[in-house]
């Protein structure tokens, strides 16, 4: 007799690579306020930055962008929100006294 392996109609596999896109992320309302609000943008940004160097203290800023490129690759929704909080987070810092806080709150 032989035995078969039935799976419901519903059943779906995943593999590790499709799973990246179903979990964390921005969502499409975050997108939309961080370009509304641009303070909400660029705390957001500089919050993500110092969370980032804080979980890797030694290669932070070696390994920085390459997870920035790949967080902002996940959807068009992580992109948008990306590139807002980015562009404030870079837009302060052109000023001189922005360089100076957006430099305390990600070092401190």
């Amino acid at each position: 007799m032989e035995n078969i392996m039935m799976l419901p109609a519903s059943y779906c596999v995943m593999n590790e690579e499709e799973m990246t896109y179903t979990t964390g992320g921005a969502s499409a309302i975050q997108a939309i306020a961080a370009w509304v609000f641009p303070p909400y943008a660029w705390l957001a940004g500089v919050n993500a930055i110092r969370d980032y160097r804080k979980k890797n203290p030694d290669t932070w800023t070696q390994d920085g962008l390459d997870y920035f490129a790949n967080d902002m690759g996940k959807s068009v929704s992580n992109f948008l929100y990306d590139l807002a909080c980015a562009s404030w987070v870079l837009g302060t810092s052109a000023t001189g006294i922005g360089l100076v806080i957006n430099a305390a709150i990600i070092l401190l």
